[in-house]
């Protein structure tokens, strides 16, 4: 029977069917890559390219074939090759090799999450004892019992995901916790890098993000099933479209406008994306940097925005960082740059201890709020929609979420601002039993 494969969440099998041959330790996929057009072929090759070069995901990867069941588990990619001839470049196809190292115990190792954490640095008077720390593992994962912890379920478009977590500020700032999952429900609800094809949005592998363009709406996009991040259309905007379990739709797009404030009061959008580019890619965590201008004319200074968009989550971690050196004492002397961010479109806000949520819900099922969130000291603007920060600080960190219609436990928007404050990094791996 023809057997085609997903290795790392990548359809190797779009096209052909492979060809696997085993050792009983080692293995090696042969196939084919076949694709009808230039930006398809682009993508493939960078996905193979991610798939050879997966410095986030060094411990393994799932695979899982279509026909024989007895071959899925989880593999380390030890190395492979791509072959493009003249000839493939211009009907768009090419010959590959993955050289594969089954783990121990390949059909169902132990899965580790590494969690290290701790209470955000902020001018809010907010404790380790009253933040949200979370930990996100697939609906169907077992063994991922924490003690203590209170389980709830968030779904999205992908499925669900089990979110377990404390309002106490405990179990997870510090600790590793541990699951079986296996090789097909692994990236289920995962965090991903995707890029548009022409026709499709398809997963990336890797740090590499090819030609995918900052400023496009086609261009990239950050997901988890629960929300999505894309460009927005115009300079410095970013919009983010958050997934409705009430509506069983994708709905209540936000765009919102990275801002600069100017002596006098104006405030003005920061320049173009000009730059994208992958920090991290892992089904646990994702970051994508954009580099955009301070402004198209007078000061084109780069500034980078780093987007950071874990598993299980409903909001998206921003830091917007600006190199001191690149203000010159001219400028400093004639401008003022509070750093920012608003919605696009007006939409009244109330404030809360560390920023603004939307006064009211939005209409229809499945309507809720906005949220925007900074650990420092900001300024409120309660009538567009946005948070300011003071003069001469050249790092802006923020978080944008949303509140579904009828939240409760860790949706809430109070919790999911408190679950930001616990600031968590996740590293998964996978270990023998």
């Amino acid at each position: 029977m023809p057997t085609t494969f997903h290795v790392g969440g990548i359809n190797l099998g779009r096209s052909s069917p492979q060809v696997w041959t085993s050792d009983g330790t080692r293995a090696r996929i042969r196939g084919t890559v076949r694709e009808s057009t230039a930006g398809g072929f682009a993508v493939a090759m960078y996905q193979l390219a991610g798939l050879l070069r997966n410095v986030d995901e060094r411990s393994g990867v799932p695979v899982v074939p279509s026909s024989d069941s007895s071959l899925a588990g989880f593999y380390r990619v030890v190395g492979g090759d791509v072959e493009v001839t003249p000839a493939g470049y211009r009907s768009y196809w090419a010959n590959y090799t993955l050289e594969l190292e089954a783990l121990h115990g390949r059909a169902s190792p132990q899965i580790e999450s590494r969690l290290l954490g701790a209470l955000r640095t902020n001018s809010h008077g907010l404790l380790k004892a009253g933040t949200v720390p979370w930990w996100a593992t697939p609906t169907d994962a077992t063994m991922d019992y924490v003690p203590g912890a209170t389980v709830q379920t968030r779904t999205g478009d992908g499925g669900s995901v089990k979110v377990a977590y404390t309002t106490d500020g405990t179990l997870f700032l510090d600790s590793t916790r541990t699951m079986q999952c296996g090789a097909s429900d692994y990236y289920d609800m995962c965090a991903r890098v995707e890029v548009f094809d022409g026709t499709s949005w398809r997963m990336m592998k890797g740090r590499e993000i090819g030609s995918a363009t900052a400023a496009s709406t086609t261009g990239w996009r950050l997901t988890n099933d629960l929300m999505r991040v894309v460009y927005g259309g115009g300079n410095a905007l970013l919009s983010l479209t958050h997934y409705s379990s009430a509506a069983l739709a994708w709905q209540n797009t936000k765009t919102y406008e990275l801002t600069r404030g100017i002596t006098g009061g104006t405030i003005q959008a920061l320049g173009p994306f000009t730059t994208v580019s992958i920090l991290r890619n892992a089904p646990e965590c994702v970051i994508l940097r954009l580099g955009v201008e301070q402004d198209s004319t007078t000061y084109p200074a780069q500034i980078n925005v780093d987007l950071c968009l874990r598993r299980g989550a409903m909001w998206v971690d921003a830091t917007v960082t600006r190199a001191p050196g690149q203000v010159s004492s001219a400028e400093s002397a004639s401008v003022d740059f509070p750093l920012g961010v608003r919605r696009s479109s007006t939409e009244a806000g109330t404030s809360h201890t560390s920023g603004v949520h939307a006064t009211s819900a939005d209409a229809g099922t499945g309507g809720g709020k906005y949220i925007l969130t900074s650990p420092t000291a900001t300024t409120v603007d309660t009538t567009v929609g946005g948070i300011r920060q003071g003069t001469g600080v050249n790092t802006f960190q923020f978080m944008a979420g949303y509140e579904p219609s009828g939240a409760s436990g860790a949706n809430t928007f109070t919790n999911q601002v408190y679950s930001y404050f616990a600031a968590v990094d996740e590293t998964m791996r996978m270990a023998r039993r």
